[in-house]
């Protein structure tokens, strides 16, 4: 293969699915699987591609002569880090299913969930990736999505996967060893890190996703959070009792009980009367703060009482449903129900940064915390549902 060549797999009712494979840097890869008649998402991730020839690359990719097997294998010892049968391939409209062999069970990654241990059991475990408001429990996925892992070979080296896909998605471990990827929805799109060590392999993962922000100097000190407080009597009595008793305390967060019923960019004039001034005092005192946003907001309020949704509406920034226009309404926290920012929407941005400056001019807060963000919906989907999703007409799933 040269820098990049697609191969056209086998037919269905529409058209051929298309194998497309991208050389993008010497340890880097990208190969994905996708429909080119029938546009679906993709995640809306730039990752940049300088390109390289194939006699470049670290790696080397291979077809089977009948297309069965699409392989990729490390030059240097010819470890085979990826081999999928294609025969085994599902690429429907609402099931997408690969396997691929993995050199070794040394298997890392797959966040955010409860593991019992770093290293991956391979005794068929699997672990559903939903992005889920839920208590940690043994094997749960908590508050957000990695669908990635980093495999170290027999002979220490190591590289890493990763499946750009942001849908409702499992993964499966198996002793062959192998590893099942399932998803709802979206393309199949794998990017391949060649490492070779895994200090490598991070560092060309975090070159292709972003890197982490730096965090605030004084974000790195002693924190102290807690839900319900429900008054700034007992708040400031919490403060007092941690500097009488000497603990380190650098930070105070305040969680969903300083706002005003729980509505988002406000604070609660009564239970929390003299907040503002209460916060500059802390800040004399060498002490910063912390204040909590869940990022769903009532649209139930009375007409020009509530900025945020006014201005949310204004500026259409909310998460459509399927039509791509009425907005999908759920139910959290606030009163009433509730819609859902969109922040792939570049004027969702705009609204955010306007609130949040206008709220630092209330409340002088050093830091916000965001919860909630998966998006949380206290109900079983929103009104008035999707309509892709045919409960008399359901997606062929395979046993």
């Amino acid at each position: 293969l040269n820098k990049r060549q697609a191969l056209s797999l086998f037919g269905n009712d529409i058209s051929p699915i298309v194998l497309e494979v991208e050389f993008q840097t010497r340890d880097r890869l990208r190969f994905k699987l996708y429909d080119p008649s029938r546009q679906r998402f993709e995640v809306p991730l730039k990752i940049s591609s300088p390109g390289v020839a194939a006699n470049e690359a670290s790696y080397d990719v291979e077809f089977a002569d009948d297309s069965s097997h699409f392989r990729i294998k490390r030059k240097s010892t010819g470890t085979v880090l990826w081999d999928s049968p294609l025969v085994d391939l599902f690429f429907s409209n609402q099931y997408l299913q690969i396997t691929t062999t993995v050199p070794s069970t040394s298997v890392y990654g797959f966040g955010e969930h409860e593991h019992p241990s770093f290293k991956h059991s391979m005794d068929f475990v699997t672990y559903g990736m939903f992005s889920r408001d839920q208590a940690p429990t043994s094997f749960a996925n908590l508050y957000g999505v990695h669908p990635f892992y980093m495999c170290v070979e027999a002979d220490s080296n190591a590289h890493g996967i990763l499946l750009l896909n942001s849908n409702a998605q499992d993964v499966s471990l198996s002793p062959n060893p192998s590893i099942t990827f399932r998803t709802v929805g979206g393309i199949l799109d794998f990017y391949v890190f060649l490492g070779p060590t895994p200090e490598n392999v991070i560092q060309q993962y975090t070159e292709a996703i972003g890197r982490p922000h730096m965090p605030a100097y004084w974000s790195l000190g002693f924190h102290l959070s807690r839900w319900g407080y429900g008054s700034i009597d007992v708040l400031k009595k919490t403060v007092n009792r941690m500097h009488y008793y000497d603990i380190p305390y650098d930070v105070q967060h305040i969680d969903i009980d300083y706002m005003d019923r729980r509505l988002d960019f406000t604070y609660d004039k009564v239970n929390y009367a003299g907040l503002p001034e209460y916060l500059q005092q802390l800040k004399k005192e060498g002490m910063h703060n912390v204040v909590i946003l869940d990022p769903f907001i009532t649209k139930d309020e009375e007409p020009g009482t509530y900025r945020p949704y006014d201005l949310g509406q204004e500026m259409g920034v909310w998460v459509n449903n399927s039509d791509g226009v009425t907005p999908a309404v759920g139910k959290a926290w606030p009163p009433g129900d509730s819609v859902f920012p969109d922040y792939t929407n570049p004027r969702t941005v705009e609204w955010w940064t306007q609130m949040c400056l206008e709220f630092k001019d209330v409340l002088d807060y050093d830091g916000i915390w965001i919860d909630m963000n998966e998006p949380s919906n206290f109900l079983r989907g929103q009104y008035p549902g999707c309509a892709v999703n045919d409960i008399n007409n359901p997606p062929y799933i395979p046993s």
